[in-house]
């Protein structure tokens, strides 16, 4: 993977001269996120968007009233114009500008929401995100993933990626998850051109005592 400034830079200057109908993953409709993430089940319920990009995901997630929400990009340029669009609510979310491999959560999550930062991911940095995940994930909570299949693009944006089935997924986080639920989508970009993802929806296992 490239240095950490140099990917902020690539992805800064992704969302600087791209509008978002120019992007591989844009999408407006929300809704398959927002099933499998559900509804805040209490008053002090946690929500991480990893990678949340410029998606409208945070507006949903302020409408259905999470009482903490944050959102985690490499890319500042990303983060300013969602605070952007989201004007005076964006008070209410926390922004992390930074790579999920320097990251260290402040607060526990019940929800690990990730549409696409975890197939740019090789070797030890899939070690230590799925390590960071199963720290800042109470047990109980829910890590919704989604990659892309097996039969997906080998890159995106210039970088290459890694794809998967539900079968590797529950390899990768097996120590720390239990996979509860898996679907397929096919995504298809602005521009009509189709890409298979694979979704996965994680369980954080009970943390034994000795």
């Amino acid at each position: 993977m490239l240095a950490a400034v140099s990917v902020a830079d690539h992805w800064d200057s992704v969302y600087r001269n791209k509008a978002d109908d120019e992007l591989s993953w844009m999408r407006t409709d929300a809704s398959r996120s927002l099933r499998l993430i559900g509804s805040p089940t209490n008053s002090d319920a946690a929500i991480v968007d990893v990678g949340a990009g410029t998606s409208t995901l945070v507006d949903h997630l302020v409408d259905d009233q999470w009482p903490h929400i944050t959102l985690l990009d490499l890319s500042a340029a990303a983060l300013e114009a969602t605070c952007c669009r989201l004007a005076d609510r964006c008070a209410d979310v926390e922004l992390v500008t930074g790579t999920i491999l320097d990251w260290q959560p402040q607060r526990p999550y019940d929800v690990w929401h990730d549409r696409a930062v975890f197939h740019f991911l090789h070797g030890s940095e899939r070690e230590w995100y799925v390590s960071t995940a199963a720290q800042a994930i109470r047990p109980g909570g829910r890590l919704v993933l989604a990659t892309f299949a097996h039969d997906g693009p080998e890159s995106c944006s210039g970088l290459p990626t890694q794809r998967y089935d539900t079968i590797g997924l529950s390899q990768v986080f097996g120590d720390h998850f239990a996979l509860t639920h898996h679907e397929r989508e096919v995504h298809v970009t602005p521009w009509a051109a189709e890409q298979p993802f694979t979704w996965a929806v994680l369980e954080r296992r009970q943390v034994s005592r000795p």
